[in-house]
């Protein structure tokens, strides 16, 4: 939300690069979008910028890091580029009428979070709201927005259940849920496959992506594999990993029993990136 507000003002392109699944924006650039400055000025304020940050004893400059970055002449050059975070920061530095915007909706962000800190319950109402609207934009309609916060819900829940079941290696919640996930798949099932068929990457979060059916049918997984779990007692990652098992081969076979019904796979290749995605 808060970049759709940054590019409304930006009448030039700001670069940014992903590095290591983060994104990673041009100073620079975001200095020329803030104070209108041609190519030669805005490399100027930045070095004053960093100066007055510098003796301020702030972090920003260091957390700013030298990347490649494609040039208006084709080539790439070294620039001077930070996360999100730290770019909000340099934009608080700059007084600026195109900043203010800006400037005021951080400021009215931060007051929404100091009230949810005294009243969780406000929080939860607001986060759910936001959900909603972000999901709306994706071309989601109510009954997938619905599903879908369900599914959070769901999820949340088993991996509780996994945790009190003494899972607690990262490993282990991945293969676990790799089970979960090969009751709907032909193949081994493991999510990587999951995301080439819906082709996504790895950095989006593969349930964003899947239909109302896939959504109830993995959360049935989920929700059937921890009663399983907890009938029969399971602990420790092969006892839970039994349990999972269990319930797989019970999915299974109502899998092959659904796509007989509606003579199609239920594993979907669309994506919520594509406008006719429902």
């Amino acid at each position: 939300m808060i970049w759709n507000e940054v590019i409304l003002f930006d009448s030039k392109s700001i670069r940014k690069e992903f590095v290591n699944g983060e994104r990673r924006f041009s100073v620079v650039d975001i200095v020329s979008v803030l104070t209108n400055s041609q190519w030669k000025d805005k490399w100027a304020y930045w070095r004053k910028l960093k100066q007055r940050l510098i003796a301020e004893w702030s972090e920003v400059v260091t957390n700013c890091h030298e990347l490649k970055m494609l040039a208006s002449d084709g080539k790439k050059y070294k620039t001077d580029a930070s996360n999100t975070k730290w770019i909000l920061r340099i934009i608080q530095s700059i007084p600026s009428p195109n900043a203010e915007p800006l400037k005021q909706r951080l400021a009215s962000l931060g007051n929404e979070r100091m009230e949810e800190l005294s009243n969780p319950e406000l929080w939860i109402n607001r986060a759910k709201a936001r959900a909603v609207m972000i999901r709306k934009k994706q071309w989601k309609d109510d009954r997938w927005i619905t599903s879908r916060l369900q599914s959070i819900q769901t999820r949340n829940s088993f991996t509780d259940i996994l945790k009190e079941r003494w899972i607690k290696d990262w490993f282990e919640y991945a293969l676990l849920t790799n089970k979960v996930y090969s009751v709907w798949l032909w193949v081994s099932g493991w999510a990587t496959e999951y995301r080439s068929i819906k082709w996504i990457d790895k950095k989006d979060n593969l349930r964003d992506h899947m239909d109302n059916l896939e959504i109830a049918l993995v959360d049935l997984a989920e929700a059937w594999s921890q009663k399983i779990i907890e009938t029969k007692g399971s602990h420790w990652f092969d006892e839970v990993q039994d349990a999972v098992v269990t319930w797989s081969w019970i999915a299974w076979e109502a899998r092959e029993k659904i796509e007989n019904q509606i003579w199609k796979p239920i594993v979907s290749p669309k994506n919520y990136k594509l406008k006719d995605n429902t």
